[in-house]
């Protein structure tokens, strides 16, 4: 589901000089991805209904009741949320937890006359001042990088990226932001593959995990809180803890519903406790941390954050992105 890799991202803050990452960079296609979901969907007799869920509540027999739409009503033994980050109405979240905060992009994948950088590298993050504005405008606002995906030597993938900020930045200020960067640079667009608008929420608290109800990907706050990054985490856990969910419906069956009645609490922990360890939390905190830190800094923060970032030993920073 790979459809393109880059040799190494390159960072630049305040100058012309570039900071190497060191280490390839893919990008993953989604229309192949939603293909190959799907395949292993059919190939596993997965069974779809096509419905808007308005509640999940316990039955008396120890099954869950998934309310729909039009009355319909889904029993079942175990339920896993996996529908974004506005899942609050079908989970519990930890309470005193960090404000939700947004990242925001607006990209364009473009044929250009004149792309000045090299195909084989991938753009991680340009934060160079492009305009030089000496007066404050509601730009300034907010802190933006440029990102840029070169497919060909003429086809480049382009992104005005805002990396977090407590209200999110509108989605024309950033195409404005983009559009006259890649002007001052000269890059003039001859044709407009796809246009993109992220949005993103970032940080907030972590699911109650003593909860019945599982989650899966954004709905159990999956998503790093100072990168936005989520795909790599969600592919590699699902295995693991998919098995972890059907040794315990198995067993579950195994004992009967009337056993299952006592212990669906503990049953639940068991899938819980795989996805949100304890080194997980702490690894959390630490990157809820480097969001608080990003929230407050102005462009010039920004710079020097990364500019110290970079210097650290690689194994130190590797992780955290």
């Amino acid at each position: 589901c790979i459809e393109h890799v880059w040799r190494d991202p390159i960072v630049y803050l305040d100058d012309d000089k570039p900071i190497m990452i060191g280490r390839a960079y893919g990008r993953v296609s989604r229309h192949l991805l939603h293909e190959e979901l799907l395949r292993r969907c059919v190939e596993s007799g997965v069974m779809y209904l096509s419905s808007k869920v308005e509640t999940i509540i316990e039955g008396t027999d120890g099954h869950s009741l998934v309310a729909c739409e039009d009355n319909r009503v889904v029993p079942c033994r175990l339920v896993t949320v996996a529908s974004g980050a506005a899942s609050g109405k079908l989970l519990q979240y930890e309470v005193g937890g960090p404000r939700v905060s947004v990242q925001t992009a607006y990209g364009v994948e473009v044929e250009v006359e004149n792309n000045p950088y090299d195909p084989s590298l991938m753009v991680f993050m340009d934060y160079r001042d492009y305009a030089k504005q000496e007066f404050p405008c509601l730009e300034a606002q907010y802190p933006t990088f440029l990102c840029a995906m070169p497919v060909s030597s003429t086809r480049v993938f382009f992104e005005e990226t805002c990396l977090a900020s407590k209200d999110a930045m509108p989605f024309d200020l950033l195409k404005k932001k983009l559009m006259s960067r890649l002007e001052t640079m000269g890059i003039q667009i001859s044709k407009v593959y796809e246009e993109e608008w992220s949005y993103i929420p970032v940080g907030g608290s972590l699911p109650n995990t003593e909860q019945k109800n599982l989650a899966f990907g954004a709905a159990a706050s999956m998503v790093h809180p100072a990168t936005g990054y989520s795909v790599v985490r969600s592919l590699s856990e699902a295995p693991n803890y998919a098995s972890v969910i059907a040794n315990i419906l198995k067993k579950d069956h195994s004992k009967g519903m009337l056993n299952s009645v006592r212990n669906n609490g503990n049953i639940s922990m068991q899938a819980w406790n795989t996805l949100w360890p304890q080194e997980r939390k702490r690894q959390r905190s630490f990157f809820l941390f480097g969001l608080a830190l990003i929230l407050q800094l102005d462009i010039e923060g920004i710079r020097t954050f990364f500019h110290t970032f970079f210097r650290l030993p690689s194994w130190m920073w590797q992780g955290f992105l």
